[in-house]
């Protein structure tokens, strides 16, 4: 029996394809597959597909113990992928790690060799001359955009829950009667509490509900989530302070529009103008009620002024940016 550890480095799909390759006993005899991949569930399921092999998911919170008990396994065969892809790095970096009598790497084209300082020399001096093997179309950017492209034609917005839940649902029946988007899809982003859940689970308007557990496991939200591309995200600030930490992290999930919703159910697509204009105003609020004096209020809008002042010239820089990027790509395109 040999047993052989399939990580995946490349596409899912030419994962799935080496497995049932080896699977069938041309390369290896009597082989026993394991597939070490990402936690992602649509590539998880579509390599649970093959009959005969063990898949094993990377869990973010057992990585560790995952990893440990699969090096004191001892492998016979360590099989990876150095086709080109960027994304796979961190995946090539930790195959590395795993204890196996010798490891094999398929470059692409079916073209593979059994690891040694005098074959990496050789596979960089191939790289260096072809980046891409010729079939990478075929085995990534296909595999990529049959999977990724969703067939929802409209805008994906997620909805942060930063706010207690009668302010997300008044938010989004505004949202149904006043639409701002033209086909949009909601999907809410709320704590895992049943006395938080029970006011979203079975609304119409909410295509998913995905929970999380505070700050448990925040960088495994953070690149789900940003994996999505979401086109715009709804965060509330209601002045709330149990929920700081959920609305920074709303402005890290690279959605090209923001909007945001306070107490009073009004709501603006993030900008600094109006984002200042809003700090400006909760100072204000709290100086009239006398929690704070007005002195302070009076300097922190003079702050707040600065902070414009100085942000206009960054903002003229990145569109100058942006238009100088675009107009390489088209003089790119034209020649």
């Amino acid at each position: 029996m040999t047993r052989i550890l399939l990580v995946e480095t490349a596409s899912p799909k030419r994962v799935r394809m080496k497995a049932e390759e080896l699977l069938a006993g041309q390369i290896y005899p009597n082989p026993e597959i394991t597939i070490l991949t990402n936690d992602h569930p649509r590539i998880v399921q579509y390599l649970r597909e093959t009959q005969g092999i063990r898949v094993i998911a990377i869990d973010r919170d057992k990585r560790r113990k995952m990893l440990g008990a699969l090096r004191r396994e001892r492998f016979d065969i360590l099989y990876v992928f150095w086709t080109g892809e960027k994304r796979y790095r961190r995946n090539k970096l930790l195959a590395m790690r795993m204890n196996a009598a010798a490891a094999e790497v398929d470059i692409g084209d079916e073209h593979r060799f059994r690891l040694s300082w005098k074959n990496f020399l050789r596979f960089c001096l191939i790289r260096w001359k072809y980046p891409l093997p010729s079939d990478h179309y075929d085995f990534f950017q296909r595999w990529a955009d049959q999977q990724d492209v969703d067939p929802h034609e409209g805008e994906k917005v997620l909805v942060i829950q930063s706010a207690e839940p009668p302010y997300v649902l008044a938010a989004l029946e505004k949202l149904d009667r006043h639409p701002l988007f033209k086909n949009p899809r909601y999907t809410l982003f709320c704590r895992n509490k049943p006395e938080i859940t029970q006011h979203f689970i079975g609304n119409p308007m909410l295509h998913e509900v995905r929970t999380h557990s505070e700050t448990s496991n925040t960088w495994g939200h953070l690149r789900q989530l940003r994996r999505e591309r979401y086109d715009a995200v709804a965060v509330f600030f209601t002045g709330d302070p149990s929920y700081w930490k959920i609305k920074y992290f709303a402005f890290m999930l690279g959605a090209r529009h923001k909007l945001i919703v306070n107490e009073n159910n009004d709501c603006f697509f993030f900008s600094w103008g109006a984002w200042l204009a809003l700090m400006a105003h909760r100072m204000g609020e709290k100086t009239r009620l006398g929690i704070h004096p007005r002195w302070t209020y009076q300097l922190r809008l003079v702050f707040f002024l600065m902070a414009k002042i100085a942000v206009f010239p960054l903002r003229f820089l990145w569109l100058l940016l942006i238009w100088l990027r675009l107009r390489y790509a088209a003089f790119r395109w034209s020649s």
